[in-house]
């Protein structure tokens, strides 16, 4: 009796494991449609935060493309300041965009919690909050390092 169970359950894995392997596609492997850009803004927004201490070792790595604050036209203002000809430009479904990825490093001298990475422009001697990335936060101690990363990708007018 107990051989017949035993066969029967081999059989019974064997149907299983048949049934999912036909059906084994990820979703990076199915052909998904590609929708380039979020027609509410018209442009992606990514940001990697990075924490370094004092030694240079990293100890914190954020990363969102949700951000609590954005102000579209600020961006906009931004975006038409920073994109320079060196700023590659990507095809994707046969549409163009420009890739505008920035860097900035900020030491910092004292102890301190940061709770958000925040994107500033500061036009004609005022500071404009352009996007916000609100988040659980992280320790900083002196001699700390954030690096933040701010990647952008927006359609090329032809």
């Amino acid at each position: 009796m107990n051989k017949l169970y035993f066969l029967c359950l081999i059989f019974s894995l064997f149907i299983l494991v048949s049934i999912f392997s036909l059906t084994s596609d990820s979703f990076a492997q199915s052909k998904f449609p590609f929708v380039p850009i979020p027609p509410q803004y018209g442009v992606i927004t990514f940001v990697q935060t990075f924490l370094y201490n004092s030694e240079g070792q990293l100890v914190a790595s954020l990363a969102s493309d949700k951000f609590s604050d954005f102000n579209l036209g600020a961006l906009n203002v931004l975006l038409d300041s920073e994109a320079t000809e060196s700023d590659p430009i990507i095809t994707i479904n046969d549409n163009k965009f420009q890739v505008i990825q920035r860097q900035l490093t900020i030491p910092y001298d004292k102890d301190n919690v940061i709770a958000s990475t925040i994107l500033a422009d500061s036009n004609n001697d005022t500071l404009t909050m352009v996007l916000r990335f609100a988040h659980d936060g992280y320790p900083i101690r002196e001699g700390d390092k954030v690096v933040s990363v701010w990647t952008f990708i927006i359609p090329v007018q032809e």
